[in-house]
């Protein structure tokens, strides 16, 4: 077995600790959440009622929400007219419910992956536009 000199020995701690160092400040750096994850290409130009936000509704809420099942399944919320939508989306109720917020019922109701986050930005643009009838 070989005996390595002291000095040896300091200077190879010397180097330990600099790489060390180098790779504790190489990765140090500002994660951009927009380069990390890119956009899923989510489109909110041109959001309207029958374009975008119909669709919507139609694959994800009829179910409960229709004329024909809302007695049923719906707690009586039809939103297959357009009146009956306006309604519930000037009353505040509706974004809340499918953002699950606090204060309304969370929609869908055990199932909080049935709308995506894009489908909701969607619809919340469609809102934001005064939720016309077109």
């Amino acid at each position: 077995m070989k005996i390595v000199p002291f000095k040896k020995m300091k200077s190879f701690k010397k180097i330990l600790l600099g790489l060390m160092l180098l790779l504790g400040i190489q990765s140090c750096y500002y994660d951009v959440e927009e380069q990390l994850y890119p956009s899923t290409g989510c489109n909110l130009s041109g959001v309207t009622l029958s374009g975008k936000v119909k669709p919507i509704i139609q694959s994800r809420c009829y179910s409960c929400h229709s004329q024909q099942n809302s007695g049923a399944y719906g707690g009586n919320i039809n939103v297959e007219t357009y009146a009956n939508l306006k309604a519930e989306v000037d009353n505040g109720k509706f974004l809340k419910s499918i953002k699950h917020e606090s204060g309304v019922s969370p929609m869908p109701k055990g199932n909080t992956a049935l709308i995506d986050a894009c489908e909701i930005k969607i619809i919340e643009e469609w809102i934001n536009l005064g939720a016309p009838n077109d």
